[in-house]
């Protein structure tokens, strides 16, 4: 009986766990369609892009992202690196690269994951944190980097440019011709997923975003593959290439 009693109150606890989860859960989902409803966030028929007073204020809220998010970056880091790796190793279009360049790469765990697969690559990032051997601070939108200097360019960070026009220019200018522009992206806000608060752009759909930017790049689809579910987001993975008679 005390046994029964026990178990009871271990079934209890975790009812009342799972039942708090999805409180928080749906708390978290109303704040972030309130937030994205809001006046913060102005419209077209396919891109939300979040309203800044200025490029200052743009590149101060994005840079303050990782001090909130910096522990849970290293407590996941292991399970992170395997899923860049699983990533990487999959997508067969980046077998014919060598240098790659990584945009918003944070602490570099997707750089790390190249490197263990024998490529040459280096990130960027606004904030990159104190002595990070991997990831470079800068400006994905304004790159240091020399015109056709790299094989591939990689980003799941398209949701934070503040000039999704001016990124892909610098993207096409890097790329050496048949270049790769290799991007992992959520699914759109018609497609269930919401902003939250460091999202700068957001999309209807992930295939319209796509659309968008083989036009402003003129780039070539190359391929398209479902990356399935990392942690509690659905992921997609888009690869394009800069034509060998594109001028920069």
């Amino acid at each position: 009986m005390p046994l029964l009693r026990k178990l009871s109150k271990k079934v209890r606890r975790k009812l009342g766990l799972m039942r708090s989860n999805d409180f928080r859960k749906q708390q978290k989902t109303s704040e972030r369609k309130a937030r994205f409803e809001s006046p913060l966030w102005q419209r077209d028929s396919q891109l939300a892009q979040r309203k800044y007073t200025n490029y200052d204020e743009y590149l101060s809220h994005q840079s303050s992202k990782l001090s909130r998010v910096f522990h849970r970056l290293e407590e996941t880091a292991d399970e992170d690196l395997a899923e860049f790796t699983r990533r990487f190793a999959g997508c067969e279009a980046l077998e014919q690269a060598r240098a790659v360049l990584c945009l918003g790469a944070r602490l570099g765990t997707e750089v790390k994951a190249l490197h263990q697969l024998g490529y040459f690559a280096v990130g960027v990032d606004l904030n990159p944190g104190a002595e990070n051997s991997y990831v470079l601070p800068g400006d994905f939108h304004h790159l240091v980097f020399a015109s056709e200097s790299v094989d591939a360019v990689y980003t799941n960070a398209l949701d934070h440019a503040f000039d999704l026009f001016r990124l892909i220019g610098e993207v096409r200018r890097v790329l050496r011709p048949g270049g790769l522009f290799v991007i992992d992206l959520l699914r759109g806000y018609e497609e269930g997923f919401l902003p939250g608060e460091f999202e700068a752009i957001h999309w209807a759909n992930a295939d319209g975003l796509i659309e968008r930017i083989i036009a402003m790049g003129n780039f070539e689809h190359v391929s398209a593959r479902n990356l399935g579910r990392h942690r509690r987001d659905e992921w997609v993975q888009r690869v394009m290439r800069k034509g060998t008679n594109c001028p920069t």
